[in-house]
């Protein structure tokens, strides 16, 4: 099964309607969800573009929503998302520079889902990933490619309910991606876009999930994660799922519930072939 995730550049193609007629999606107007791929392991699949001057209608509320803030936020931003020089006295605005058309928000009605579904997972004794198509946080980037409610979305993942369950926030957006890991132990994978390199490039692996740590594998992993100072170093491997030359990244993964999964897993492991795979194309 694969999972596709609602970007900008689905936006400018299609419209909220025209998605949620998509076999490829879920459900498309409204795309976030859960699922579990895993005993001891939840998948968090959010929409970062609920609130967003593209892909809704001209008077839905989400739209109107995005609007008001943009117009609060910044002001250079013309209601219809195309007109405007964005970036006009935004050079020293910080992160306040998320504020453009192409970046989009939660809302509140998928923050509170989320809230819900972080502290569902961590009273399981889940371990999650959590898969967004805009950041979280903000050092995973470039500092301007977060979600404009990002800081609301982080809340959840290092709140009191979440009791660091949360393992790893998976997304794309910023093409020429990277890595952090916070100070509560997420690892943030920002996966690099394949137009850096075209054909010559390969951004694509597979990511193994395991209770101690999550392994990115692929032919040449700097092309998917770049190698950057925060970022584990690459090892050369042999493996039989990548024909040719591969290379692995370990992320370690802390002790938060780490027991709770290791008693689930120990029910379904009968060797290291039970640890899950995730392939991954940015």
């Amino acid at each position: 099964p694969s999972v596709n995730l609602v970007g900008n550049h689905e936006l400018y193609n299609f419209n909220r309607k025209e998605l949620a007629e998509q076999p490829w999606l879920r459900h498309g107007d409204k795309e976030y969800y859960s699922f579990s791929p895993a005993e001891g392991w939840r998948v968090i699949v959010l929409d970062s573009y609920q609130i967003a001057l593209i892909g809704h209608d001209e008077n839905d509320p989400r739209r109107l929503e995005a609007v008001e803030l943009l117009a609060r936020e910044n002001p250079n931003v013309s209601p219809d998302g195309a007109d405007g020089d964005w970036f006009v006295g935004m050079e020293d605005a910080g992160y306040r520079r998320r504020f453009v058309p192409y970046n989009g928000g939660f809302g509140r009605e998928q923050l509170d889902w989320f809230r819900s579904e972080v502290a569902s997972a961590a009273r399981a004794g889940e371990r999650v990933l959590i898969l967004s198509h805009v950041l979280l946080h903000p050092k995973a980037g470039g500092g301007s490619t977060m979600a404009w409610d990002y800081e609301e979305a982080l809340e959840v993942v290092r709140s009191e309910e979440a009791n660091g369950c949360v393992a790893a926030v998976l997304c794309g957006h910023d093409h020429k991606g990277h890595y952090h890991r916070d100070e509560f132990g997420v690892h943030h994978c920002t996966f690099r876009s394949p137009l850096n390199k075209g054909e010559e490039g390969k951004a694509f692996g597979m990511m193994r999930v395991s209770a101690d740590c999550l392994e990115i594998v692929g032919p040449a992993v700097d092309d998917l994660l770049p190698d950057v100072e925060e970022r584990p170093w690459s090892t050369v491997i042999e493996d039989d799922a990548i024909p040719g030359p591969c290379e692995s990244i370990k992320l370690l993964l802390s002790d938060a519930n780490k027991s709770n999964v290791l008693r689930k897993e120990e029910k379904i492991r009968t060797s290291t072939e039970a640890d899950q795979e995730i392939i991954v194309a940015s």
